[in-house]
C-alpha cells in the first residue's frame, strides 16, 4: 500500500475514532467547535513527504488560537477536555506571547510559539525533536526569532508584585508604592494592578481600593487616615494563562488573565493627636499690685503624634490665687478623658475658684506664647495681684469643644494640666503694715522710752512654712527687728532741731547719727512693746534710756521673704520719735477724750472731742481720726478712716481747752475706734492715746426690728367721746399749769 493511500486510510479511522467519541462522551464538543486557522496564522513543513503546520493549527468560533502540543498525531477539530495548566515561568510567557500575538499577520511569530509550546509541553519529545530539526532547517531564522520572543516574554511576563508604604505626615497620612516584578526580578510593564486598603485608611477620593497599570518605576497612591488602627494594603495583578485542549491531537491555547495574589504591608495609622501643653511662670515671686505671665509651650504628647500642619488650636488657661502652702502638698490631677470643665467644678468643689484667665493659639508643636492674666476670659483689665499673701498657679487646657470643626475631628478629647504643677506655680508677696506710737513724744535726758507698734499683713500661719524645694519657694523669715535711732548736735541742744528727721529711710552713722541698738521680734501680725523691760524674740529684756539730748526714733523693718514684701516704718514718722531735752520741760500737754454720743444707729451723726491740757507753742492743734466700723473682736484701725486726720486748731494761751472734730457716720454696725493727737506745727506729735482707750469708742448699731402692728379697737360712739373728754382734760390743766408758771416768773 503506497504511503498516500496508508495516510488517508490512517486519517479515515482517526475521524470515525473522533466521532465514536464523541458519541461516547456527552461532555466533549463536536467538530464544529474547531476550524482550521487562516494561513497567516501558521508555517507550513513536510515530514516523510507530508505537509504539516507549526503555529496556530486551529481556532474557534470565538478566534482564540490553538497551538499543536501532539507532533506527528492528525489534527482532530473536536474538544474533549478543557485543563489548567499549572503556573510556572513557562506557561506565563507562553501565554503572554499567545495573548500579545494573538491577532495574526506574523506567520514567523506565531511559528515560533507553536515551537516554544512543543518544546515546554509536547507529550513526545522524542517525536518533536525529529520535526523541530525539520522546520529549523526550513526555517533557519526561526529559532532566533524565538529565543527573541521567549526573552521579550521574560520581561513582560509577571511573576510577582510589591507593596511598600511610606508615611509622609506622622501616622495620619502615606503612600503606598506598587511595582510589579518579572521572574528575574525587574519589572514587568503593562501589567494591571489593584491595590486595596483594609482597616481605617482611604485612598484620596474616599475609595478603599485603586487600579492602575504598571511601568518601569513604582507608582504611589497617597492615602489618609481615617481613625485609629491597623491597615492592610494588599496588591492583585493579572496574569495570562494557558489552557491544556484534549483531544485527539492536544492543543494548548492562551486562557484569559487571572487575578494573583502579591504581597501585603501593615501599618498601624492614627489620624487624632493629643497636643501637650507646658509652662512656667514668667516670674515665681510676684509682689502685690503687680501683673501676673506665664510662658505657654505647646506640644504633642508621644512620638506618635503628629500635628495637622497649620491647624490652629485655642489653648485657655485659668489662674488661682491665694492658695494656703497646704495646696502644693496635696496636688490634684485631671482624670483619664475628663473635660476642663469637669475638672474645673472638682476645683470648685475642693474651695479652688480661678481669679484670672489667659489664652493663647498655637499652629504647630514647640511654638512658644507668652502670656498675661487678664481678669476676664475675654482679655480686657490686666490682674492685678492681691495685697495678701498666698500661693498662685495656673490650669490650662485645649478644650476640644472650644476648637474649630475642622480641628475637633483630630481631637478625641481635652488636654488638660494638673493643679498646682510646679513650674506654673507662683507666690504673691502680701504687703505689711505697721502703725506705731512711742509712749513718750517728750522727755529728758534719763528718762526711759518705749514704743508700741502693732503689725498687720503677714499670713496667719507666718514663721512655720519651711519652704518647698520642688517647687522652688525659700521658707519663712522668723524675725523682724526694731531699731533704736539718736540724731542730734551732743554739743549743742539748740542745734537738735537741725538734725530732726525728715527722711523715710534710715541715716548712715556718723557725729550726728548714732544706732542706739537693735533687737529681734516674731515676724507675725501682733501688738509689741519695745522697751520698759518688755522682752525681745530671744526672751531678752529691752530697755532704752535716753542719753543725750535730741531726737530718739524707733524704726521696725522686716527683710521680706517668698511669701511677704520688706516692710519698714518711715525714719520720719512722726509718730515714732521722742524729743529729748536737756533739762525740765515746761507742763507737758496732755488730752483726754470722749465720743459724743457712744451709741447710734446706722447713718446716724457721731463725733470726738478732745480736753488738752498743758502748755502749747504756737500753731498747735489736735488731729481726729475715725476707723471704720469692725466686728469686736477685729484689731483696731485695720479698717478704713472713716474721718481722716481731720484737723482742730488750739488756742496757744489756754491752759486747757476742749475741741470737738466734724460729724461724721457710719454705713454698717460695729465698733468705731477714734484717735486724737495733739501736734506742734512742725508736726512732732506732743500727746496722744492708744487705739481704743475708753470713751473713744462708738458703737454703732443694726436698727430693730419692725414691732408688729397690734390690731386695731373697733370704733363706737363711746371710744371717741372717752377720747374727746380725755383731750380736753389735758388741754385745761395745760392752761392753768400755764398762768401758773407766767405768775411766778412776775414774782
Amino acid at each position: 500500500m503506497n504511503t498516500a493511500l496508508r495516510n488517508r486510510i490512517t486519517a479515515l479511522f482517526a475521524v470515525m475514532a473522533a466521532m465514536l467519541m464523541a458519541i461516547a462522551l456527552p461532555g466533549t464538543a463536536n467538530a464544529a467547535d474547531l476550524h482550521l486557522a487562516g494561513s497567516d496564522h501558521y508555517l507550513t513543513y513536510r515530514v516523510d513527504g507530508e505537509q504539516l503546520f507549526i503555529g496556530v493549527v486551529t481556532q474557534d468560533n470565538s478566534g482564540e488560537n490553538y497551538y499543536c502540543i501532539e507532533a506527528g498525531v492528525p489534527v482532530d477539530y473536536g474538544i474533549q477536555e478543557v485543563k489548567a495548566i499549572a503556573d510556572s515561568d513557562d506557561a506565563r510567557r507562553l501565554a503572554w506571547l499567545m495573548d500579545h500575538y494573538r491577532d495574526g499577520g506574523d506567520k514567523e511569530a506565531q511559528a515560533a510559539i507553536g515551537m516554544m509550546a512543543h518544546d515546554r509541553y509536547d507529550r513526545d519529545q522524542s517525536m518533536w525533536k525529529r520535526h523541530r530539526s525539520i522546520i529549523v532547517q526550513t526555517y533557519p531564522g526561526l529559532q532566533a526569532r524565538a529565543d527573541e520572543l521567549w526573552r521579550q516574554a521574560g520581561e513582560h511576563a509577571p511573576a510577582s508584585a510589591a507593596v511598600e508604604q511610606h508615611f509622609i505626615q506622622g501616622r495620619r497620612q502615606g503612600n503606598v508604592e506598587v511595582s510589579v516584578r518579572n521572574a528575574d526580578g525587574k519589572p514587568a510593564r503593562g501589567v494591571r494592578y489593584t491595590v486595596s486598603l483594609q482597616g481605617p485608611a482611604a485612598f484620596d477620593g474616599g475609595s478603599t481600593s485603586v487600579s492602575g497599570v504598571s511601568g518601569v518605576e513604582s507608582i504611589s497612591h497617597a492615602w489618609v487616615a481615617t481613625g485609629a488602627g491597623e491597615v492592610s494594603a494588599s496588591v492583585t495583578y493579572e496574569r495570562a494563562v494557558l489552557d491544556h485542549i484534549v483531544s485527539l491531537q492536544d492543543f494548548v491555547r492562551f486562557a484569559g488573565m487571572k487575578q494573583s495574589a502579591g504581597e501585603v504591608a501593615r501599618f498601624t495609622v492614627r489620624k487624632d493627636f493629643a497636643p501637650t501643653i507646658s509652662t512656667q511662670v514668667s516670674a515665681k515671686k510676684v509682689d502685690a499690685g503687680q501683673t501676673v505671665g506665664d510662658v505657654v509651650v505647646s506640644g504633642v504628647s508621644s512620638a506618635d503624634d503628629d500635628w495637622v500642619p497649620g491647624l490652629a488650636l485655642k489653648a485657655t488657661g485659668w489662674y488661682f490665687d491665694a492658695l494656703p502652702a497646704a495646696a502644693m502638698n496635696h496636688p490634684i490631677a485631671p482624670n483619664a478623658k475628663e473635660s476642663a470643665s469637669g475638672f474645673l467644678q472638682r476645683l470648685k468643689e475642693s474651695g479652688y475658684r480661678p481669679a484670672a484667665f489667659g489664652t493663647a493659639t498655637f499652629t504647630g508643636p514647640d511654638q512658644q506664647v507668652e502670656v498675661k492674666a487678664t481678669m476676664s476670659a475675654n482679655g480686657g483689665q490686666d490682674y492685678l495681684t492681691p495685697d495678701t499673701s498666698g500661693f498662685g498657679t495656673w490650669v490650662w487646657a485645649f478644650e476640644r469643644i472650644q476648637q474649630s470643626d475642622e480641628a475637633k475631628s483630630y481631637l478625641l478629647a481635652d488636654t488638660v494640666t494638673g493643679f498646682p504643677e510646679r513650674k506654673e506655680t507662683n507666690t504673691h508677696r502680701g504687703v505689711v503694715r505697721v502703725q506705731s506710737t512711742v509712749s513718750e513724744h517728750s522727755a529728758t535726758v534719763g528718762s526711759e522710752l518705749s514704743d508700741t507698734i502693732t503689725v498687720t499683713g503677714f499670713p496667719d500661719d507666718h514663721g512655720s512654712f519651711t519652704g518647698d524645694e520642688q517647687y522652688g519657694f525659700g521658707a519663712d523669715e522668723p524675725l523682724a527687728q526694731v531699731r533704736v535711732w539718736w540724731s542730734g548736735d551732743a554739743d549743742d541742744q539748740t542745734q537738735d532741731a537741725r538734725y530732726r528727721p525728715e527722711t523715710a529711710a534710715e541715716p548712715a552713722a556718723d557725729d550726728h547719727h548714732r544706732l542706739i541698738g537693735s533687737w529681734d521680734y516674731e515676724a507675725k501680725n501682733a501688738t509689741i512693746r519695745v522697751g520698759a523691760g518688755a522682752k525681745d524674740a530671744h526672751g531678752n529684756p529691752v530697755n532704752i534710756v535716753a542719753k543725750d539730748h535730741g531726737w530718739y526714733v524707733f524704726v521696725w523693718s522686716f527683710a521680706g521673704d517668698d511669701r511677704v514684701m520688706p516692710a519698714a516704718s518711715g525714719y520720719d514718722d512722726a509718730w515714732e520719735r521722742t524729743r529729748v531735752e536737756e533739762f525740765a520741760v515746761p507742763k507737758a500737754p496732755s488730752i483726754t477724750t470722749r465720743v459724743d454720743p457712744d451709741k447710734v444707729g446706722i447713718d446716724e451723726e457721731f463725733r470726738d472731742c478732745a480736753t488738752v491740757r498743758g502748755d502749747l507753742d504756737e500753731g498747735a492743734y489736735v488731729e481726729f481720726t475715725a476707723y471704720g466700723a469692725v466686728e469686736p473682736n477685729a484689731e483696731p484701725g485695720s479698717s478704713t478712716p472713716l474721718l481722716d486726720r481731720a484737723r482742730a486748731e488750739l488756742d496757744q494761751g489756754r491752759g486747757e481747752q476742749t475741741v470737738c472734730s466734724l460729724k461724721t457716720r457710719s454705713p454698717k454696725a460695729g465698733l468705731v475706734y477714734w484717735k486724737a493727737t495733739v501736734l506742734s506745727r512742725e508736726g512732732d506729735v506732743l500727746t496722744t492715746h492708744e487705739l481704743g482707750a475708753p470713751g473713744e469708742i462708738v458703737t454703732v448699731r443694726q436698727p430693730p426690728a419692725p414691732t408688729p402692728e397690734r390690731p386695731k379697737l373697733a370704733s363706737t360712739g363711746a371710744s371717741v367721746a372717752v377720747a374727746v373728754g380725755v383731750t380736753m382734760a389735758a388741754m385745761t390743766t395745760g392752761v392753768v399749769m400755764l398762768i401758773a408758771i407766767r405768775r411766778r416768773s412776775r414774782m
